[in-house]
């Protein structure tokens, strides 16, 4: 799968600062994997957040210690990315109708970044398929890639099942953004390796369920709420009212009543949350062994 591991921090840790603006003291679990014409690394990004939440965002990149690169992000055509990106940094490439009708280009420096995409360099990333969701960002000697969502992951890990279905993930956004890199760098990139190529076609294959599944799991989720809001009006329905003629009485005391209760679940959510990432963690560290020692490169 890989041949280096680092818990904290990465080899070229000061590289991505510089270039990309990822402060180092924000990386962990990087990972090295094997391939004998570009480096590539996986990370996590840790991101701080609101009351002292934590979100995690994988990165994968591609170093081409030869070739430098302009700074700009690409993504595959949206709104969605149009919004996130922003429409005024969005670079207009002449001449390459096909290329911008399917791809978004942004950055600071419009004249790099038209020098970069020349007419062949267009050809070649249009000839490759460009994973779903995946955007990537470029800057000094780096490529990097990553999953583009709403939601981040609130942990590091969680139980040693998740902990490989994560590695999967990774692993399918390595092989499969190799061919885009590829393009981009200008060089030609070996076969991946088999060790983490089945992981990517185990993850591939698990993603593909018919769309049968995916109904049967949403009815089930609807008949669950709709069980649930019955049973809550057949047994509560009594006791609540008893509550509020005995209790409440008055509309302010049912406001302060509403309010208590909304703080109350608030304070049990942010508990489960925290519990939930202590837990992902303790299982993060005791997988740590497993995944820092790999055979050499094929």
């Amino acid at each position: 799968m890989g041949t280096e591991f680092w818990k904290q921090g990465s080899p070229y840790q000061n590289e991505l600062s510089g270039e990309l603006g990822i402060d180092p003291n924000s990386i962990v679990h990087t990972l090295r994997w094997p391939n004998q014409q570009v480096e590539i690394f996986s990370f996590q990004e840790v991101r701080r957040g609101t009351r002292g939440r934590s979100f995690y965002q994988y990165w994968v990149g591609y170093r081409f210690g030869e070739r430098a690169f302009p700074k700009f992000d690409l993504r595959p055509a949206g709104m969605v990315s149009f919004i996130r990106r922003g429409w005024w940094r969005k670079v207009s490439l002449p001449g390459q109708i096909d290329f911008a009708s399917r791809y978004i280009v942004t950055g600071e420096d419009a004249a790099s970044i038209e020098q970069f995409f020349t007419p062949d360099c267009c050809a070649a990333i249009l000839a490759r398929e460009w994973p779903r969701s995946i955007g990537m960002k470029a800057g000094g000697h780096w490529l990097l890639a990553h999953r583009e969502q709403f939601f981040h992951a609130t942990s590091e890990s969680d139980s040693e099942a998740s902990v490989a279905e994560e590695m999967q993930e990774v692993a399918a956004l390595v092989t499969g953004m190799l061919p885009v890199a590829e393009a981009m760098g200008g060089a030609r990139l070996v076969e991946p390796s088999q060790q983490y190529a089945g992981l990517a076609q185990a993850t591939a294959a698990r993603k593909r369920r018919p769309w049968r599944s995916e109904l049967v799991v949403l009815f089930s989720a609807a008949c669950a709420i709709a069980v649930s809001i019955i049973l809550a009006i057949v047994y509560l329905g009594t006791p609540w009212a008893r509550f509020d003629q005995t209790v409440l009485k008055t509309e302010p005391r049912r406001y302060l009543f509403a309010i208590v209760l909304a703080a109350a679940l608030w304070g049990i959510g942010e508990r489960i949350i925290r519990a939930y990432q202590n837990a992902k963690q303790r299982a993060a560290t005791r997988l740590e062994t497993q995944f820092s020692v790999f055979p050499d490169e094929l």
